[in-house]
């Protein structure tokens, strides 16, 4: 940038930046009135986001002329590994569920069992008392846990949505997720199209940095946590872990957000020392299990997923992210959580690209 291209603060420039500002909050403000009825639609984009990679590894490697053809294709492998998660893990989760129901009656109703600590029995004791643990476990079914569980969505599911409106919402995003896969490339294109000419290079070069981060963060992300989530599975299940597989594959959907993995630990504690009062042996063997379980999966983890997938550039700092999700979680629920990441680094881009280094410019010049 030469001295004649640098432009300085002025009044019609203030004004301009104002403006722009007042725009900002206003769509902000329309994405929060709207939220609802948004929240669909920013879903299907984001699957669109993570699965449109594969719709065109299947097109290129099934030589599929028909575009239309590669996104079935797609969705219906989708939908049928999700059946068959389902019919092969339901049952698991329902028989782990029923043995953690035993373990806990027979640690309550018992003395003291000798392979853990009076101290420690007597701490476990007072969490199930207190938690109403006993309680929730003392229901007719698995449907009733579900719905002791999860309060506010079950209400939500009986009350404010029936279930035809519910499977209505999720058709409406399988809809979308079609229609934004089966022109997706003609929805890029045609939004760079829509810019004046004169901002068409401006928008382009930030909507390639908000790729550049994105591709790093949702798709890579998304890998490591699926692995780390099988990972954890295999790890709980050889070292005997009540619920093993549920655990495993809420510490993988954890693993999305920075140190939030780490919310498992005490629960996954409490878990083995229960397994080790029900069995016997030795509740320090218990843990060390447990804790090499953790390391084992960490270093795989750092030492080679993050490397290989994520790459070099990590993008987004943890900070930043957690920073990032907090405020538009706050401003706008769950919509805010799916756009917060993208807003972001779009800002921070924004800021980078054009605000710094007109400041650097400035600095530059005057000295």
């Amino acid at each position: 940038m030469s001295a004649s291209s640098y432009k300085p603060f002025t009044f019609d420039r203030v004004a301009r930046l104002i403006i722009g500002t007042l725009i900002a909050l206003a769509i902000i403000y329309a994405l929060y009135y709207f939220r609802q009825v948004l929240l669909p639609f920013f879903v299907a984009w984001l699957l669109a986001y993570l699965i449109y990679p594969m719709v065109t590894f299947v097109r290129v490697k099934l030589r599929f002329k028909n575009h239309i053809l590669s996104v079935i294709t797609v969705l219906v492998a989708i939908i049928g590994i999700i059946a068959v998660f389902i019919l092969f893990f339901v049952p698991i989760l329902i028989s782990e569920f029923l043995k953690l129901k035993y373990i806990l009656f027979s640690f309550v109703s018992n003395g003291d069992s000798g392979s853990v600590p009076h101290d420690w029995e007597s701490f476990l004791k007072y969490i199930i008392s207190a938690t109403n643990i006993q309680q929730l476990f003392d229901q007719k079914n698995i449907l009733e846990i579900a719905r002791d569980l999860f309060p506010h969505a079950w209400s939500i599911l009986t009350s404010s949505f029936s279930v035809l409106v519910s499977v209505f919402i999720v058709f409406i995003v399988l809809l979308y997720l079609f229609f934004i896969l089966k022109d997706y490339d003609r929805l890029s294109e045609g939004f760079i199209s829509m810019i004046p000419a004169k901002q068409r290079k401006f928008v382009s070069e930030l909507m390639k940095d908000v790729e550049s981060g994105m591709s790093r963060y949702y798709r890579g992300q998304a890998i490591i946590a699926m692995t780390v989530g099988i990972l954890f599975c295999i790890g709980f299940s050889i070292i005997g872990l009540p619920l093993a597989i549920l655990m495993g594959i809420l510490l993988g959907i954890l693993n999305l957000i920075p140190y939030m993995q780490a919310l498992g630990i005490p629960v996954t504690i409490i878990l083995m020392l229960l397994r080790v009062a029900e069995n016997g042996g030795s509740p320090w063997w218990a843990l060390i299990s447990l804790a090499l379980v953790y390391i084992i999966v960490q270093i795989i983890q750092d030492g080679y997923l993050v490397p290989k997938i994520m790459g070099k550039a990590m993008g987004l700092s943890s900070a930043v992210i957690l920073l990032s999700l907090s405020i538009w979680g706050v401003l706008l629920g769950v919509l805010g959580l799916i756009i917060a990441l993208p807003a972001t680094t779009l800002l921070i881009a924004y800021y980078k690209r054009f605000v710094l280094a007109e400041t650097n410019e400035q600095m530059k010049l005057s000295s």
